[in-house]
């Protein structure tokens, strides 16, 4: 992995943007118990990477999916019409600090890309535990950011 998820999250935390709240973070405790369990292995694409063995943006609740859900929770004054879809609100990307009011200015990024999840190891999980990775609102690892 060339960037730790806690890289990533300080770097968040440290840049001062202005953004809504991002999920709680785990404790440090169990933080180092995820990180015991690791094993450390040299990466391999065999078999080859396919985006399409992570199922993204299941319904979460009604009839939003996880990335109206995390739009939801990532923008301030977010309204959304009878599908869930966000028809205002304000973002702003905590990556480049770049602020819209657009939702289709927007992608949700994965901390932890799902191509460098399937060199780490991915490709041996299930489909139901990559679809569940993909799909992750639980830890800090999906993000609205711009898309430019």
């Amino acid at each position: 992995m060339h960037l730790s998820l806690y890289a990533v999250i300080g770097l968040l935390s440290a840049s001062g943007l202005s953004y809504a709240a991002l999920p709680t973070p785990i404790a440090a405790s169990t933080a180092r118990t995820y990180l015991s369990q690791l094993v450390v292995a040299a990466d391999s694409n065999s078999p080859a990477y396919d985006r399409n063995l992570f199922k993204t943006w299941d319904t979460i609740s009604g009839s939003c999916d996880t990335r109206e859900t995390v739009l939801k929770r990532d923008g301030t004054s977010v309204v959304t019409d009878s599908s869930c879809a966000a028809t205002s609100g304000h973002w702003v990307s905590p990556y480049d600090g770049v602020a819209t009011t657009l939702a289709s200015d927007l992608d949700i990024d994965h901390v932890v890309p799902l191509k460098e999840a399937w060199l780490s190891g991915a490709r041996s999980w299930t489909n139901a535990q990559r679809e569940a990775f993909a799909n992750d609102l639980t830890r800090p690892q999906l993000v609205a950011v711009t898309d430019k």
